[in-house]
Parts: C-alpha cells; sequence; structure tokens
C-alpha cells in the first residue's frame, strides 16, 4: 500500500472516530480500541462530553424557558444527532442549534424571534472576532465621547464614527419588546458592541436612516458630509440632528475623533 493510500486511510479513520464520539456513537469506534482498553471508558468519556455541552446549551436557552415546552428534548436530539463541529465555541454550537431548530419543527413567530436574539448576538460576536482591532480603536474613541461631543457644533474637523460591530435584525413579534401594535414587515433591532458586551436599540426612523448613511460612507465623516447625504434621505433640522448624535453617542453606536 503507498504512502498516500495510508495516510488517506488514516485521515478517515480519524474523522469516523471524531465524528462518532462527538455524537456518543460508542459501537463503531470499538473496534480502534486496543484489547488492554475496557470499553466502558468510551461511554465514559463520551458522556461526560455530552453532558457539558447539554448544560451549556441549556444555559444559553434560558430565554427560551417560557416559550419552548420541548426545548430539553430537541436538546438532547441535536446533540445526539448533530456533531460539535471542529474549533466550535460554546456561543457557535448554540448559534448552529437555533439554524436546525426550523429544520426538525415549526416555529412560532414568538419563536423566531427568540432564535434571532441568538444568532443576532453570535453575529456581532463573530464580527468583532473578524476585526477585533477595529473594536479595540472604536471603544477607545467611545471613552473621549463625553468630551467631543461638545465641539460638534463648533469643531468643522471633528470626524463621526459609526460602531463598525453590528448586526441587523428584523423580529415579527412584540415578545421581546413588550410592544403588541408592530407595524407591518416587524420592527428593526440593532445588535452592536459595547465594551465587551452586546447591545440592542430600537431605533426610530431618523436613526436608522443616520446609522445607514454612516454606513454607505466609507470612512468616518466630517459633520457637513453627514448633514448633506442625510438630507437626500430624510432632512433633519440642526437642532434634531445635533440631539440624534449626542443620543447615539451615549448609546455607544458612534464615536468622534
Amino acid at each position: 500500500m503507498s504512502y498516500p493510500t495510508r495516510m488517506r486511510e488514516y485521515a478517515d479513520q480519524l474523522s469516523r472516530i471524531a465524528t462518532s464520539l462527538a455524537i456518543a456513537n460508542n459501537e463503531v469506534v470499538y473496534g480502534d480500541i486496543t484489547s488492554s482498553q475496557p470499553l466502558d471508558r468510551v461511554g465514559l468519556f463520551t458522556e461526560g462530553n455530552l453532558d457539558k455541552r447539554t448544560d451549556k446549551l441549556n444555559d444559553q436557552m434560558e430565554l427560551f424557558d417560557d416559550n419552548f415546552v420541548e426545548l430539553t428534548d430537541l436538546i438532547a436530539r441535536y446533540i445526539r444527532e448533530v456533531p460539535l463541529a471542529a474549533y466550535d465555541t460554546g456561543n457557535s454550537d448554540a448559534d448552529r442549534f437555533v439554524r436546525w431548530l426550523p429544520t426538525v419543527v415549526d416555529l412560532t413567530p414568538e419563536q423566531r424571534d427568540l432564535t434571532l436574539v441568538v444568532r443576532s448576538r453570535f453575529a456581532v460576536e463573530e464580527i468583532g472576532r473578524r476585526n477585533r482591532l477595529g473594536h479595540v480603536r472604536f471603544q477607545e474613541l467611545v471613552s473621549l465621547n463625553d468630551r467631543l461631543v461638545s465641539e460638534l457644533a463648533s469643531n468643522p474637523g471633528l470626524r463621526i464614527h459609526l460602531n463598525p460591530i453590528r448586526a441587523r435584525a428584523i423580529f415579527e413579534t412584540g415578545l421581546l419588546i413588550g410592544e403588541d401594535d408592530l407595524p407591518k414587515g416587524g420592527i428593526e433591532v440593532l445588535f452592536y458592541a459595547f465594551q465587551t458586551e452586546v447591545r440592542t436599540v430600537i431605533l426610530e426612523p431618523e436613526g436608522r436612516a443616520l446609522v445607514q448613511t454612516l454606513s454607505d460612507i466609507v470612512g468616518p465623516s466630517s459633520l457637513a458630509r453627514l448633514k448633506k447625504q442625510l438630507d437626500l434621505t430624510i432632512p433633519l433640522d440642526d437642532e434634531s440632528l445635533m440631539e440624534m448624535l449626542t443620543d447615539c453617542s451615549e448609546l455607544g453606536l458612534i464615536a468622534f475623533s
């Protein structure tokens, strides 16, 4: 047997063993165990790992408790059917779980909103991991907001930065926001990073236009350029724009330099 063939077979063996152990399909690996090792150790290993994974998912799905009576059984089924992916974190496993859910059950609109929270939070964390330097730099700028926001009207050289670590979502129901009468098509929620946490905010149309305009402008924007761009979509008087920028700076959505 050639060397490349042996290496392929070895790689296939490792993949089969890892996948089987990840879902406690213990019998598959019994033939790979040396005769000097007791088979019951495989069960101890897999059950311990499955218990840890179950506990982690149950903790992360606590938000679902009042709206998902079959959640415990679904988590158990997911863990038995879907191996933990290589390099998965606890949060990435939760994201995969809520994406798996609609493939096995019909979710209510309220349940879809709950899964959207998990997916959006994970999306923000992933963006933050990929753009760690951008996140750190923006948080440094945010720390100066209290001082620099007062210069908005008098310093034409001031630049406005949009938080780069954010994700947009549309809630179908008012379950999570305490509102019954939502606009047709749902309500937009913005998830974004602030220091080490993920925050959410529901913006008015003017706020959504501000975020979209800053997003469309490549790099930081001067106040004059921002106002000119905003006037094309949702004109604002100077007082309203200053008030909105102040509010967004307090939320940690924008920063200045």
